[in-house]
């Protein structure tokens, strides 16, 4: 598929597009645009869930769109296998926020769920900062919460035209507040997950 829309070539060209798009947002909440406000609530949860795996080691690079290969696709695809919900299948795509989403409820829950520390080198250092430097209780309510919050902007998105007026009205200004608050929250604990960067290291992987 061709770009239609340049993307960011670095983080300085990143933070700007953060900077913008929460402008965007402030005023947006401001003035009652609050269908643009949700858009950049999922823009922003969405990136900020596949920035989780990349720091997980999921992604080699920050331009792959696929889990990579070798003993990160090994290890993760265990875990998934071992630790997804029972309705969802094993596969590793990260191209929607239930597949990102999966991958990261299913480390979560690994991680507070196996006692003994594993021997394998990359299963001990995500465990050791899953541990230390996650809200692994936190981070799992919030999940659940952001598949209810991507439910209700589905249900927005694809059948408007369909829902009553006032309720509409009544619970879009709450939703896109909401929807803020949590890409934040994640926001947070990608911060406090790339601490030191062991993760990444400990693959051989730059920063």
């Amino acid at each position: 598929m061709t770009r239609q829309i340049k993307p960011v070539t670095n983080n300085s060209e990143k933070q700007q597009t953060y900077a913008e798009n929460i402008k965007k947002y402030n005023s947006a909440m401001k003035h009652g645009f609050y269908f643009e406000a949700i858009l950049i609530d999922y823009a922003m949860i969405e990136d900020r869930l596949r920035s989780f795996i990349y720091h997980i080691g999921g992604l080699k690079t920050r331009d792959d769109y696929v889990i990579e290969k070798g003993i990160v696709r090994e290890r993760l695809s265990e875990i998934v296998n071992d630790y997804k919900d029972e309705k969802e299948n094993n596969t590793l795509g990260i191209s929607s926020i239930s597949g990102k989403m999966k991958i990261i409820r299913a480390t979560l829950r690994w991680a507070s769920e196996v006692e003994s520390t594993p021997k394998d080198k990359y299963l001990k250092t995500l465990k050791s900062q899953y541990e230390g430097q996650i809200d692994i209780g936190g981070m799992l309510d919030t999940l659940d919460e952001i598949r209810d919050w991507c439910d209700y902007r589905n249900e927005i998105v694809h059948a408007l035209m369909n829902k009553n007026v006032e309720n509409v009205d009544e619970k879009l200004k709450i939703q896109a507040a909401r929807g803020m608050e949590l890409a934040r929250y994640l926001d947070g604990q990608v911060k406090s997950l790339k601490k030191w960067n062991r993760i990444r290291r400990s693959l051989g992987y730059k920063e």
